[in-house]
C-alpha cells in the first residue's frame, strides 16, 4: 500500500533520530515554568503541544531542475576553448554564438515545462559536434532525444527516439518547441 504524503511526512517526524537527512525537522516545544503562587513557591506546569514538523527551506523540484540545467550551461562553457589540436582540414572553431542559441533554446524549453507544470524534463548533455556545432542530448530510460545547433546559424534539427515511436525536424533555433517539452515530460 502506498503512503500519502501525511503519513510519510508524520513517519518522517516520528523518525527522526533514524532519518538525520529527513528534509524535514521537528521543533518541539520545551516545558516552561510559569505561574508564582502568593506565598512565593513556584508552580511547574506542563505545557503539552503536538510535535509540529517543518519543511527546511529546500528548493521545488522546478527550482532544482532550472539549477541542474544552469550548472550544466556553465559546465559547457570549456567547448570554445576546443583548439584543432589534430589539425583537421574542416576544423570549425566552436562560437559563443552558436552555444548561445544551444543555451538560450534549452532556457525557452525549460520555461515551457514549468509554465505547465511538468517537471522532470530532464537535463541534457550540451557538447561540442562536427563542424563547429552544438548538441543537446538528454537520455532517458525509455526515450533519448538529439537536437543539434549549427555553427552557420541555420535551421537546427532534431531527433528523438522512443520504443514504438520517432521524431525528427528542423526549426529556426531562435524558437522554442513546446512539443519537444511533451516528448520529453510525458
Amino acid at each position: 500500500m502506498q503512503m500519502s504524503r501525511l503519513e510519510k511526512l508524520l513517519e518522517s517526524t516520528q523518525n527522526e533520530h533514524r532519518f538525520s537527512d529527513s528534509p524535514y525537522k521537528v521543533h518541539r516545544q520545551r516545558n516552561k515554568r510559569f505561574g508564582f503562587h502568593e506565598n512565593g513557591s513556584i508552580t511547574l506546569k506542563d505545557e503539552v503541544r503536538p510535535f509540529k514538523a517543518v519543511a527546511i527551506n529546500q528548493p521545488s523540484p522546478a527550482e532544482q531542475e532550472w539549477r541542474a540545467m544552469e550548472e550544466e550551461i556553465q559546465a559547457a562553457n570549456y567547448i570554445q576553448q576546443i583548439e584543432n589540436d589534430a589539425e583537421i582540414d574542416d576544423f570549425v572553431p566552436y562560437s559563443q554564438e552558436t552555444l548561445s542559441f544551444a543555451t538560450d533554446f534549452l532556457r525557452r524549453q525549460m520555461i515551457h515545462a514549468h509554465a505547465a507544470n511538468m517537471i522532470g524534463m530532464g537535463i541534457p548533455q550540451i557538447g561540442p559536434a562536427d563542424h563547429g556545432s552544438v548538441d543537446l542530448f538528454w537520455e532517458k530510460p525509455d526515450r533519448t532525444l538529439l537536437v543539434n545547433f549549427p555553427h552557420s546559424g541555420e535551421a537546427a534539427s532534431y531527433y528523438g527516439k522512443k520504443r514504438t515511436r520517432e521524431i525528427s525536424g528542423r526549426f529556426d533555433p531562435s524558437d522554442s518547441l513546446p512539443e519537444l517539452v511533451i516528448w520529453l515530460a510525458d
